[in-house]
C-alpha cells in the first residue's frame, strides 16, 4: 500500500495540482522615476485617460484590484476612474479610487477591488486612468502625478508593451480607451493593477477521468495482493 500512495501522488504532481494562497502582488513596482503632476503633464484645464499596455504570458492570471499612483503615499488630491480593456477597447472592469488615503496603499499605489477578472495567456490589454482638468495657475493644486522615466519591475507573467494615452481635450471628460502612442518608452504610470499571487492549476475533466480510473486499478490490484490467504 505504501506503493500505492507513492503512485498516486506522483499522478496528483504530475496533473499540475497547486494550492492556492490570498496573497495579491503588484503589476508593476519602480523604484525611481520622475512623478510629473497633470498641469505639468498635460497642460492646463485639459482632461485625458493615460495607461499603458502589457501582454500575459504563457498562463492565464487573476486581476483582484485597480489602482493609481499615489506621490509619496499622502492620499490623492482628486479620485479617478481607472479601468482596463482588452485590446479591440472593449472595457472589462472599472472602478473609482477615491480621493485622500481611503483607498489601501500597498507600495505607491492605491487599490480598489474589482470583480475577479481573468487574463487569458497570450492576450494584449491596456489599463488606464482619467485625470481630470486642472486651472493654470494651481498653485498646489495641480493634480495628482503620473510616473515617468523609471525602472521598472514586472509581475511574474506580464511583459510591458507601451505607453498610451486618449488624445486630451479642454475641460472635464470621462475614462476613455487610451489609443495613441504617449512617445514615453519607460511608460507612463499613474494606474496599475493587483494580481493574485497563487494561481489554481485543476486538471482537465478529462484527466481527472482518467486518474479515476488509474486509482480505482491500483487500489483494486494492491486489495487483492493483500488479502490473507485461508
Amino acid at each position: 500500500m505504501k506503493n500505492i500512495a507513492a503512485i498516486l501522488l506522483s499522478l496528483f504532481v504530475g496533473l499540475g495540482v497547486v494550492r492556492t494562497d490570498a496573497a495579491v502582488i503588484p503589476a508593476v513596482e519602480t523604484a525611481n522615476g520622475t512623478a510629473v503632476d497633470w498641469r505639468n503633464f498635460v497642460g492646463a484645464n485639459q482632461s485625458a485617460s493615460v495607461g499603458w499596455s502589457f501582454v500575459v504570458g504563457p498562463q492565464n492570471l487573476e486581476l483582484d484590484a485597480l489602482g493609481l499612483y499615489d506621490q509619496g503615499g499622502i492620499g490623492l488630491q482628486d479620485s479617478h476612474a481607472v479601468g482596463i480593456w482588452a485590446s479591440s477597447g472593449s472595457l472589462l472592469a472599472q472602478t473609482t479610487i477615491p480621493s485622500g488615503s481611503a483607498g489601501p496603499l500597498i507600495g505607491s499605489y492605491r487599490y480598489v477591488s474589482v470583480a475577479p477578472l481573468m487574463l487569458l495567456a497570450g492576450h494584449t490589454y491596456i489599463v488606464g486612468a482619467y485625470f481630470g482638468p486642472v486651472a493654470d495657475i494651481c498653485g498646489g493644486a495641480c493634480g495628482d502625478s503620473l510616473l515617468v522615466f523609471g525602472e521598472e519591475t514586472y509581475a511574474p507573467g506580464i511583459t510591458f508593451s507601451q505607453s498610451l494615452l486618449r488624445e486630451s481635450i479642454v475641460g472635464g471628460g470621462v475614462l476613455a480607451f487610451p489609443n495613441l502612442n504617449a512617445g514615453i518608452p519607460e511608460g507612463v504610470f499613474g494606474p496599475n493593477f493587483l494580481l493574485a499571487a497563487g494561481q489554481t492549476a485543476l486538471p482537465e475533466p478529462s484527466s481527472l477521468g482518467l486518474m479515476g480510473i488509474g486509482i480505482g486499478v491500483l487500489l483494486t490490484g494492491g486489495l487483492r495482493r493483500s488479502r490473507p490467504c485461508f
